[in-house]
């Protein structure tokens, strides 16, 4: 995954801003070693399309949500992970009508 976004830099730092596809996005948020520190560089170097995140909820239901965020504003929801437990669920889907597309563990079990 850093070497991926590694050659995006070099590429987009030759030829200036990019827009990256809802696809490539919907295939980082799906990879397990994807992590949300890379949001802020995506955001700068793609801002039409990007991630974001949040945390909602407290106790066994607090949860990590990664959205699709077109502009400034956020879109269809592409994974949830619950903190305490280290479930991960990858969501497929326009927003509003996003379905869960499968389920796993931080350290890869699914």
């Amino acid at each position: 995954v850093a070497m991926r976004l590694l050659l995006l830099q070099r590429f987009a730092g030759g030829f200036g801003v990019v827009t990256l596809s809802e696809d490539t996005l919907r295939r980082y948020a799906a990879d397990r070693r994807a992590s949300a520190d890379h949001f802020p560089w995506i955001a700068r170097v793609s801002p039409a399309h990007c991630l974001s995140s949040e945390v909602t909820g407290a106790g066994a239901s607090r949860a990590e949500y990664w959205r699709l965020r077109r502009g400034e504003e956020n879109d269809a929801m592409l994974r949830r992970r619950l903190l305490q437990s280290g479930t991960v669920q990858h969501y497929e889907g326009e927003r509003g009508a996003e379905r869960l597309g499968g389920a796993g563990h931080a350290h890869g079990t699914t």
